[in-house]
């Protein structure tokens, strides 16, 4: 897996990322997304969700999927300097009822398109 995320959504307080494997590509030869990171920052420490679309899930070991988060969170948690504590909740998905309700133009490169990509 070539893991690359892109930044959907940023707040003071928050980050949402979509995640896609490089090494895998949709019908539109677009690297496949595989799930969305969503971190809440605090003074205490990061929480978050973590959801990998089942497809992907069953790819990873258990084992695998602990130090996928750590590196995932060690990545973007500890350049902003916050404390190392952190808690995410990792959800699999599968995408049989998936939708993404949003008022964006048809033209608009936002934060649902990013994510409708998974469908």
């Amino acid at each position: 897996m070539n893991l690359k995320l892109k930044r959907l959504v940023r707040t003071h307080s928050s980050e949402q990322y979509a995640l896609f494997d490089l090494t895998q590509t949709d019908e539109e030869d677009q690297p496949l997304t595989i799930g969305k990171l969503d971190l809440h920052y605090t003074g205490e420490g990061t929480y978050g969700t973590l959801l990998l679309w089942d497809m992907a899930s069953q790819q990873i070991e258990t084992e695998r999927r602990r130090m996928f988060v750590q590196a995932l969170l060690s990545e973007l948690v500890l350049p902003m300097g916050l404390p190392n504590e952190f808690v995410v909740e990792f959800f699999a998905p599968t995408l049989d009822e998936y939708e993404v309700f949003h008022n964006l133009d048809e033209g608009t490169d936002g934060p649902a398109e990013a994510l409708e990509r998974a469908d």
